[in-house]
């Protein structure tokens, strides 16, 4: 009873002079993308300037800084400055054993007169003694005159002056103290102008120049403070692997002091027309040398570059692309001229170095949706 039932419906059908209902076709999906092509992001090419803008952290330093001491040292008879005082250039600041080279500077003068009164009445008997005793006469002279000028040189040195303008930063001794030989006294800074010495890394210090103006800002100085960049070093340092940039900033009112921690900010544009900028990333480097890959037509192709000026994370391309070109800037890697390319998502290229990208649409190769029966109803 129940296999009857079953075949039920087709004895129907036949009696009807029907034939069974075929199950209904499959549709292939209009516009549906190879299974074979790789996801990719276009830019589209336009010129425009190559910007580059740095923030560098740095220290404030004095223009110029000094440690001053006494060369041969000695008791310290005077102390004439203290700690901020402002003093010229040539003022003393401290004396150290100053009346000890006076009276050895004063024996060798009172030695130097004895030899050439000597040497005077040697030459008045020139023809009574030998010609050795009158050169004898004539040594000991030059040689009273040289120990004098050593001596007068150590008294000078005995006493310390100011080589320049500034400000006194730190006394290292008091009054009666003996001060070793050589051993820093007084330290003396300029303040006006100050310098930012900044430790720069390869990539970045070809955008900088001597001359470029900048602007420092430290934690004491909330408006930033213009400056210019008054050294860049041509070697970088052995250990750090940085180079070191000197900025000069003008401090009359002495608000930048020595050892305040500021950040500068640098920015350059190379040259002054616009022209292919591309971000480094987007070149690919084979043997025979760079490259970028466009898309054409949903293939992509391999245009080989010439790379110009090249600016931290940037590069002019000088020549090899134009504008309107469709740039890949992602899925780029693995390419082949030739490949087949699904573009997932288009932009421009490129702002200050950087691509943009516009309002997500539909992805170009996805097939348009059927609209629904409602929406059917609403249109008509």
């Amino acid at each position: 009873m129940i296999r009857t039932a079953r075949f039920l419906p087709l004895v129907l059908a036949l009696a009807c002079g029907g034939e069974p209902e075929a199950p209904p076709a499959e549709r292939a999906p209009a516009d549906v993308p190879s299974a074979t092509a790789t996801r990719v992001e276009v830019a589209t090419v336009a010129p425009s300037r190559s910007t580059v803008e740095l923030r560098l952290p740095g220290e404030v330093e004095g223009s110029r800084d000094a440690l001053l001491g006494a060369a041969l040292g000695g008791y310290v008879e005077r102390v004439l400055v203290e700690e901020g005082d402002e003093v010229r250039q040539g003022q003393v600041l401290v004396r150290v054993d100053t009346a000890s080279h006076g009276a050895r500077a004063a024996q060798l003068r009172v030695e130097l007169d004895a030899a050439e009164k000597e040497l005077d009445r040697a030459e008045r008997l020139s023809g009574a003694i030998s010609e050795q005793q009158l050169d004898s006469a004539k040594v000991r002279v030059a040689a009273a005159r040289a120990a004098l000028r050593s001596a007068q040189v150590q008294a000078s040195r005995a006493t310390i002056r100011a080589p320049f303008a500034g400000t006194v930063a730190t006394v290292g001794v008091e009054q009666g103290e003996i001060a070793a030989p050589g051993a820093p006294i007084v330290r003396l800074v300029q303040l006006d102008p100050v310098h930012v010495t900044l430790a720069v890394p390869d990539r970045d210090v070809v955008a900088l120049r001597q001359g470029m103006p900048v602007t420092v800002r430290t934690g004491a100085t909330p408006e930033p403070v213009a400056g210019s960049i008054t050294q860049v070093s041509p070697a970088a340092d052995l250990q750090t692997r940085a180079f070191e940039v000197v900025v000069e900033v003008a401090n009359a009112e002495g608000r930048l002091l020595p050892g305040m921690i500021a950040q500068v900010a640098a920015r350059d544009e190379a040259g002054t027309t616009e022209q292919i900028v591309v971000p480094q990333y987007v070149l690919v480097t084979r043997l025979d040398g760079n490259g970028v890959f466009v898309e054409d037509g949903g293939t992509a192709r391999w245009r080989p570059v010439t790379v110009g000026a090249v600016m931290r994370s940037q590069v002019v391309i000088a020549e090899g692309l134009a504008a309107g070109d469709r740039m890949i800037v992602t899925g780029h890697r693995e390419l082949a001229d030739g490949d087949e390319v699904m573009v997932m998502r288009e932009g421009a290229c490129c702002t200050e170095g950087r691509i943009t990208f516009g309002p997500a649409g539909p992805t170009v190769g996805e097939a348009t949706p059927e609209p629904t029966e409602a929406a059917a109803a609403e249109e008509g």
